[in-house]
Order: structure tokens, then sequence, then C-alpha cells
């Protein structure tokens, strides 16, 4: 059974239909984390067994609150359990840990996420954008428009901030923006495949695709970034 740190719920908000943004404090604790990594909630399940599911905080390091940004699905047994908190309840996090974190701040940079893939990427935007010396570009690939979050958040940086550029792909919509899955899109926007890094998020079988596509565009493998945990979950 890992450490868990005792948090207080702080404030809830809707950021799609279907996802909250969970503010979480833990008293005189200040979190130090690398931007990209994640922390384990700890749940009771129906037969009262603790369970833990991992979440990767949308905010910075270095204050005693994370923010956490969970989607709710219909058989997600911790997904609606945490849809069901309420502003003062008690929930217990690991500290954070994970492989996924900026590698260099020298280098041009994109970022390829699905769905609640975005979370990390978001978090390691915000601290590339703050320290970074060079170019970011953001893929995040959803079904329809409704489903993007933290599309406020990207849009503002994308008009704030020259060196970054966000694109949206919707695979079940028809809009006037790119079409069809994130992925199949990465043509349109590597020019120079040798030199930026490729930090990738979503689901399994969009990162183990997308990892082949770099290579077909000649990015060396120490150039791509996950994870890695996705290609033993594709061979379960």
């Amino acid at each position: 059974m890992p450490d868990t740190l005792d948090a207080t719920l702080l404030s809830t908000y809707s950021v799609t239909p279907r996802v909250k943004q969970f503010l979480l404090r833990v008293e005189g604790h200040p979190f130090d984390f690398t931007p990209g990594q994640h922390v384990s909630v700890a749940f009771e399940t129906d037969d009262g067994k603790e369970r833990y599911r991992p979440y990767s905080p949308v905010s910075q390091p270095g204050t005693d609150t994370i923010a956490l940004a969970v989607k709710r699905y219909p058989d997600g047994a911790c997904s609606t359990w945490m849809h069901e908190r309420e502003v003062g309840d008690a929930i217990s996090i690991t500290s954070p840990s994970g492989n996924l974190g900026l590698q260099s701040l020298d280098r041009d940079v994109f970022f390829l996420s699905t769905g609640t893939g975005i979370t990390p990427m978001v978090s390691m935007a915000t601290q590339y954008l703050q320290k970074g010396r060079g170019k970011a570009t953001f893929l995040f690939g959803e079904r329809t428009q409704d489903d993007l979050m933290f599309r406020e958040t990207l849009d503002l940086y994308a008009a704030s901030h020259s060196n970054f550029t966000v694109k949206y792909v919707l695979s079940d919509e028809d809009w006037q923006g790119p079409t069809g899955y994130v992925q199949h899109n990465l043509r349109d926007h590597v020019d120079d495949a040798s030199t930026p890094h490729f930090y990738i998020c979503g689901v399994p079988e969009m990162v183990v695709e997308t990892k082949g596509l770099l290579f077909d565009l000649g990015v060396p493998e120490d150039h791509i970034f996950t994870e890695g945990w996705e290609e033993g979950a594709i061979a379960e």
C-alpha cells in the first residue's frame, strides 16, 4: 500500500459536460514535482477494497494545492466517485511520480494528446512558456468541440505567446478545423523532424501509432517521450 497524503477538496469546476477540475490542498505540504508527472487518487470500491487511479495535475508545483481534471465514465469507478465529492471532503492522494516531463527547455517542442491525456501536456506547456527558449506546437485531438478541455487556456496561450501554436483535431464533428485523428495530422505541422522533442499522451493505441508515424518522419527515438506503459497496455 503506497504512502498517501490527506488532501481537502477546495473547489470544483466543470471544464466540459463530462470533465470536472478539482482543486486539492494538503496544508503545509508544498508540492514539488516535474510538470507532466501524476498523482494517484485512493478510493474504496463497492467490495470495500482500496484502489488507486492516476491523474496528472494541470497546475504548477510550488504550492500546497494541485488541480486535477477528471472525466466521468459510466463504468469508471474512481471517476464516478470523484464526481460525487463535495467541497470540504477529504481525498487521499499519493505524492507525484512518473516519467513524463520536459527534457530540454532549449529545443522546439510538440505536445500531442487526446482526451484527458491533455492534462500533463497543459502543465508542461505552461512550464515551457515560462522558461522555454523555442517554439511549442500543441496538437489536441477530441471527438467534438464540446469535448475540448482547456480550450480557453490554450487559446489564451496562443494569443499571448508568439512562440506557441495550438491546433484542435476533431474525429466526430464536421467543422472548419482539422478532422480525423490527431496523429494523422502530424505531417502538416512537422517541417524539421530531426530537431524538436515530441511529447505524447492519450489512449495507448494513439500513443503507439504516433510513435510509429514519427519514426517514419525520421524523428530519432530519443526525441520522443511518453509515460512509457502504452505498448504493454496494447499487448495485454
